[in-house]
């Protein structure tokens, strides 16, 4: 079993890994890392492409808005529907991506779920 994984009476939890915004306003999102991540948004910045995904692999964004906006970058589909509107701040959106290795050179995590105003 991973490091960055939790057994308990027979739950599996993936660990939880909280983001942060550089001085740069980047989101460095490590898909090796884990499955759920959360980021506290308090500025503009741009969700950088998860590095190291695995074809299959499913990812979870939980965002509070705190204030500033978000950008996806190009690793990122949301289909035809295009990236959500954040709610208003003081609430949490959720994301959920899955990974496809055949669109590796394109837009290969999918956007599979959103749920917006927790």
């Amino acid at each position: 079993m991973s490091a960055h994984t939790t057994i308990t009476a027979g739950v599996v939890a993936p660990a939880v890994v909280t983001l942060t915004i550089s001085s740069t306003g980047t989101v460095a999102v490590g898909a090796g890392l884990g499955n759920d991540f959360r980021l506290n948004l308090t500025k503009a910045a741009m969700m950088s492409n998860p590095a190291g995904g695995v074809d299959g692999q499913r990812i979870t964004v939980q965002i509070t808005h705190s204030g500033g906006s978000l950008l996806w970058d190009s690793h990122y589909n949301f289909g035809t529907a295009g990236a959500p509107t954040l709610s208003a701040t003081g609430k949490t959106d959720v994301l959920g991506f899955v990974y496809n290795a055949a669109l590796a050179a394109t837009s290969p995590w999918l956007c599979v779920g959103v749920a917006l105003g927790f």
